[in-house]
């Protein structure tokens, strides 16, 4: 429904109603009729499925049949995971076929080598440990005795004066005058 608008409270613009009879087309917006256009693929679609979905296709592959509808394959065509079915027992362990004294002999011999291989661990995490805390103290004494390391220049006197100099001949045999 469109709405009366009195044409003077439209500006100009709005209200000029231009002809385009003399305006070439190659510019201009225009749609396709997409109804039309999907209602014939709609129908070239149906026939050709018509004409190639057939029971006869259906029988022999399900699967290209129910492709082609553009349906989900019913369970029964589905290939169902096949369970290979074997006895329980079926290996048998190496343990098992020995005597209650070979086992106990086996199962004392085995807990030796893991109570050996279990000590070498602790033994190296030991020293590793041992390695990181003399790491450590080495470079806290570093970092502890860094003010008193630094580069020094040989050809530079710097803040050093010589013990046979004037300056510091003057500053240690200072005489103190005595009052008697």
């Amino acid at each position: 429904m469109k709405k009366n608008i009195d044409k003077n409270k439209i500006s100009n613009f709005k209200n000029h109603d231009p002809s385009y009879h003399h305006h070439s087309t190659f510019c201009m917006k225009s749609k396709p009729n997409n109804r039309y256009f999907k209602a014939e693929l709609k129908r070239l679609t149906e026939e050709m499925r018509n004409d190639l979905c057939t029971e006869e296709l259906k029988q022999k592959d399900p699967v290209h049949y129910y492709s082609l509808m553009g349906k989900k394959l019913p369970k029964k065509y589905q290939d169902k995971p096949k369970v290979q079915i074997t006895p329980v027992n079926a290996f048998v362990p190496p343990q098992s076929e020995l005597s209650k004294e070979e086992l106990d002999a086996q199962m004392k011999k085995e807990a030796e080598e893991r109570c050996i291989k279990e000590e070498a661990a602790r033994e190296k995490k030991r020293k590793d440990k041992l390695e990181e805390e003399r790491i450590q103290r080495n470079n806290a004494a570093a970092l502890r005795e860094s003010k008193y390391i630094g580069w020094t220049d040989a050809h530079t006197q710097g803040r050093w004066r010589s013990i046979h100099s004037d300056e510091y001949q003057r500053k240690v045999n200072k005489k103190t005058p005595f009052y008697y």
